[in-house]
């Protein structure tokens, strides 16, 4: 166990201990991250047997913590399979879990066990037990333990008070990166040279690592150093601004189309379990009141009366609202057999669906007689899938808005503005969502093909953008200076979006006849998302007004790109897109 870990233990098992008080929960342990592969024991209270010393990423606790990142809880053995054995094994029925993360990361669970009095854990509970993990991360928060340092920011801090009177405080100049060995002391009336040994305060960027230089230049002018001061209040204001929005309660996750597309799969496959006539999907919370019905055939007012009826009685000695949904009916095999009645549900099942932090989803399937053993264990079997299809296309959903995020941190980092690459860009992204879904592209390269067209340029700030933008005449050099920046694109892509959007910010400025840059790819070389952004990107920088250039009509642009298919242009592609264009007019 860390030392640092060691020390704070009694005071860890003391937050741990509000569990039993603000939840009432008999049994539990807290376990953190020993940087490596595992989760070890730290402390806990009530378990007398069947208490893990330790558990790696496969443990379906550290999983489910680890994917949907909020608290969760189970109640009975039998209600998610994948927690069966964890909790036979501790002779427990109960379970109630909470991630503790800390800048991002997941370094430790709370795993709580069998509520007092055998009552179920409930939603209540878990907004306490994320509270009481966020005060374990607190407590972890100034600690040098998992591989990363945590920065507090004040009104003024030391070293910034220090620029203010021109030294840090230890009477030294500070430098963003490490100094080598210190030159030769020069003369005094020769000029300091231009190597990376050192950075005069009122250079250096806010709130990074700092580095004793050994060599100080000579001292910057008092007015310089207080120049420096406004933005940097700005940037720690905008900080703070951001930051309060993060302590702010998650946003709750809702069912959107993705997952009425995978719910309807299911419930087709559940209509194939012999005896069944009508399978429905309910999504009855604050933020959704949606309810999708499968049927062998056309369903009755007196059939959708009957099921909505099942249902409510089932909610209600839940002691759960009912809800009001909008209901749309579906019949997958057709509406040739006899119309479905209410008489003809014989048998009405239902069962809530655990899938991420979404709440009030439940599965009702309806019998036309007693269902044997075979349906019964062919419907576990599909709700179980319908609960992880929904729960992969919610996480999907938020990878997707997660890579978006990053897309528009690429553009704009650190609170910097670029007005004109940030409208060029989201114009070429929009285009280029339309034209993939045009080509009938898969929705996740529809996905792709939107974050591509936002950081197709990403490479451009880095290479003097400010002062190249506009202007008209660009040297030779300037312009071999630009043309590097699909390849500074692609190397700040790479690691946050993935290898296939990088490829595609690498080859966006290749041709289809090969006389393109930077490695002169011809064809279907060429990788097709940067097919769809070339003319994509073409199109907005001929017809945007705000653009660096006199705008063409949009007929004269579509005419320019019909010219270049088969040269610059993919020639069917192009063609899709002067389609697509046109029927749009």
């Amino acid at each position: 166990m860390h030392p640092e870990v060691e020390e704070l233990r009694p005071k860890l098992k003391e937050v741990l201990y509000d569990c039993a008080v603000e939840i009432r929960a008999t049994k539990a342990a807290l376990y953190l991250f020993d940087g490596s592969s595992r989760f070890e024991l730290v402390t806990q209270f009530g378990f007398k047997s069947g208490v893990r010393d330790s558990a790696d990423f496969n443990d379906p606790l550290v999983d489910r913590c680890g994917r949907g990142r909020n608290a969760f809880f189970v109640n009975g053995v039998a209600a998610e399979p994948r927690f069966s054995e964890l909790l036979f094994e501790s002779s427990t029925d109960r379970l109630l879990a909470a991630p503790v993360y800390a800048r991002g990361k997941l370094i430790g669970i709370i795993d709580m066990r069998d509520k007092a009095g055998k009552l179920p854990f409930e939603n209540p509970d878990v907004a306490k037990a994320q509270h009481i993990a966020d005060r374990m991360a607190e407590l972890l928060a100034d600690k040098q333990i998992f591989g990363h340092r945590f920065i507090t920011l004040s009104k003024v801090s030391g070293q910034h008070q220090a620029l203010q009177q021109g030294t840090t405080p230890s009477g030294s100049y500070v430098s963003a990166e490490p100094s080598p060995a210190p030159p030769p002391v020069a003369p005094p009336a020769q000029t300091v040279p231009a190597a990376p040994v050192a950075v005069r305060p009122d250079a250096l960027p806010p709130l990074v690592p700092t580095f004793l230089v050994s060599q100080p230049p000579a001292p910057a002018p008092r007015a310089e150093m207080r120049a420096h001061l406004p933005s940097l209040a700005t940037l720690v204001i905008d900080a703070r601004t951001i930051a309060g929005r993060i302590l702010s309660a998650p946003v709750t996750e809702v069912v959107g189309e993705n997952e009425l597309i995978a719910a309807r799969e299911v419930l087709r496959s559940i209509l194939l379990i012999p005896g069944t006539v009508a399978a429905m999907f309910s999504a009855l919370g604050p933020n959704a009141g949606i309810q999708e019905i499968a049927a062998r055939s056309t369903l009755s007012e007196d059939a959708k009366n009957v099921l909505q009826s099942k249902l409510n009685v089932w909610l209600s000695k839940r002691g759960e609202p009912a809800g009001v949904a909008r209901t749309a009916v579906l019949t997958p095999f057709g509406t040739a057999g006899l119309p479905v009645g209410g008489a003809d549900l014989q048998k009405v099942f239902t069962a809530p669906l655990t899938a991420g932090s979404v709440r009030a989803l439940y599965l009702t399937v309806a019998f036309s007689g007693n269902p044997d053993r075979t349906a019964h264990e062919l419907l576990a079997v599909l709700h179980a899938h319908l609960q992880l299809v929904i729960e992969q296309s919610l996480q999907r959903g938020a990878g997707a808005a997660l890579q978006l995020r990053i897309a528009g941190k690429l553009l704009e980092p650190d609170f910097s503005k670029y007005p004109e690459l940030r409208r060029h860009s989201e114009a070429v992204s929009k285009l280029c969502e339309s034209f993939a879904r045009h080509l009938a592209l898969t929705p996740a390269d529809a996905e792709n093909a939107r974050i591509l067209g936002l950081v197709h340029d990403a490479g451009m700030r880095l290479l003097d953008y400010d002062r190249l933008y506009r202007k008209r005449d660009l040297t030779p050099e300037e312009l071999g200076f630009l043309r590097e920046h699909p390849s500074v694109g692609a190397a700040m892509v790479e690691p946050l979006l993935g290898p296939e959007i990088a490829r595609a910010v690498l080859a966006h400025h290749e041709r289809f006849d090969g006389r393109g840059y930077p490695h002169e790819l011809h064809g279907e070389e060429i990788p097709l998302l940067a097919r769809i952004l070339q003319i994509c990107d073409a199109w907005v920088a001929m017809t945007d007004p705000a653009t660096y250039q006199p705008p063409e009509p949009p007929q004269q642009a579509l005419d320019t790109i019909a010219r270049a298919a088969g040269s610059q242009f993919d020639p069917a592609l192009a063609t899709r897109f002067v389609e697509m264009m046109r029927s749009a007019r």
